[in-house]
């Protein structure tokens, strides 16, 4: 007997259903997809705007905080908090839409915003790193003060505007600002083949923004890093007073911070910046799913940024404990979270104590292991000696008997 006689269905009611089934599938998939990738990156930027908007008021609230390092830690948490706000949230809707929905003129607005903030970002890591650099390396020269680190924070800002703004689409009908699916934001891409204005725009980017930076970042931390280094290995440095040792030690861990910062973020930043620009040439089909994995490792420095000044620095612990008190889910969640932070970082305080009395230790025991292999040396040579003259005296007391014998 024919099945679909029996039961009263004809073929083509057959591959209909099977049609629907495997949409229905494929839409569960989907939406399981879509939500998948909306609540991890929603949390992100949750966290980021609470963390950052922190900071940002703790400095601002206080004047004791208004130093010159924190106005660049300060400008380095209104960047996140731009792309927090003006970029995540738009990449969220497109993922719900599977798209972009915007409009092309908001799509030219949305690739200034994320190719500024990232420029911006990238400009302040080198300041941060020549502020240690000149506290640390070169005492002896003034060191950058609040006004300074105003001024420099509002050169990159504005560097990084002329450098992010699409002069390119604007003056060139060969580029042009579309949607990328894998990084759900908007970009430039250019056309085959590419040509000198093109390439030139490309090669300035690429030395201003990515060799430049960190060239200076490696340069600075390689001398802070063997001056650090340097004092710890020196016992007593009889040629420097006890402020001058204070100084250097606060100014370390100060760099410890920054140098954790500067590493995280050019991790995170950099590989999203050169692959978005290796598709923008049209270099190579680059997967979806590793586009997106980069473009969430970047975003995510977002949040990195507030929870390593709490977990490097107590201060930062106690600010941000404090203004997490006064909500009580983010008390009863986040609290949590920044009080082990700060517990983890005493541990990490008190393990490199005991690493620098180990080496010091240790650098006695050779001192010591030394002096007295040089004393036993000393007595090796001075045994034959002591043997030469006894056996001196005996020939001598010898010749003195045989002469009185005769």
């Amino acid at each position: 007997m024919n099945i679909s006689n029996a039961t009263g269905a004809s073929p083509d009611s057959d591959g209909e259903m099977v049609f629907l089934a495997s949409y229905v599938v494929g839409m569960t998939s989907s939406t399981a997809s879509k939500v998948f990738k909306i609540i991890p990156l929603a949390l992100v930027t949750l966290a980021s705007i609470v963390g950052n908007s922190i900071v940002i008021h703790a400095v601002y609230a206080d004047v004791r905080m208004q130093t010159a390092t924190n106005i660049l830690i300060v400008s380095q948490s209104i960047v996140d908090l731009g792309t927090s706000v003006l970029v995540i949230p738009f990449a969220l809707i497109s993922v719900a839409y599977d798209g972009w929905i915007f409009g092309d003129r908001f799509c030219v607005a949305n690739g200034f915003f994320n190719l500024y903030f990232t420029q911006i970002t990238v400009l302040q890591l080198i300041i941060i790193a020549f502020d240690r650099y000149l506290v640390i390396v070169k005492p002896s020269y003034r060191a950058i003060d609040v006004k300074d680190a105003m001024k420099l924070t509002g050169l990159a800002w504005c560097v990084s505007f002329i450098g992010s703004f699409p002069w390119l689409p604007l003056l060139i009908n060969r580029v042009k600002v579309v949607y990328f699916p894998g990084f759900y934001v908007c970009a430039q891409r250019f056309a085959q083949p590419i040509g000198g204005p093109e390439l030139f725009s490309v090669a300035v980017t690429i030395v201003v923004f990515a060799v430049l930076p960190l060239v200076l970042i490696f340069y600075s931390y390689y001398h802070i890093n063997k001056v650090i280094h340097l004092n710890k290995h020196r016992v007593s440095p009889v040629s420097l007073s006890n402020a001058q040792k204070l100084a250097i030690d606060v100014y370390a861990k100060s760099a410890s911070t920054s140098k954790f910062v500067i590493g995280t973020s050019l991790v995170q930043v950099f590989p999203a910046c050169f692959t978005l620009l290796l598709d923008g040439l049209q270099v190579g089909p680059i997967p979806y799913d590793f586009e997106t994995a980069v473009k969430w490792i970047m975003w995510c420095h977002c949040l990195v940024k507030p929870i390593i000044y709490a977990a490097k620095s107590r201060m930062w612990a106690r600010i941000i404990r404090r203004y997490l008190t006064a909500f009580p889910i983010c008390s009863s969640i986040l609290g949590r979270v920044v009080v082990k932070m700060a517990s983890l970082s005493t541990f990490a305080n008190r393990l490199k104590a005991y690493r620098l009395s180990k080496r010091k230790n240790t650098v006695r025991s050779k001192e010591n292991s030394s002096t007295s292999e040089t004393n036993t040396s000393q007595q090796r040579t001075e045994k034959p000696a002591w043997f030469n003259n006894m056996k001196q005296a005996w020939q001598a007391n010898g010749q003195q008997d045989e002469f009185c014998a005769i």
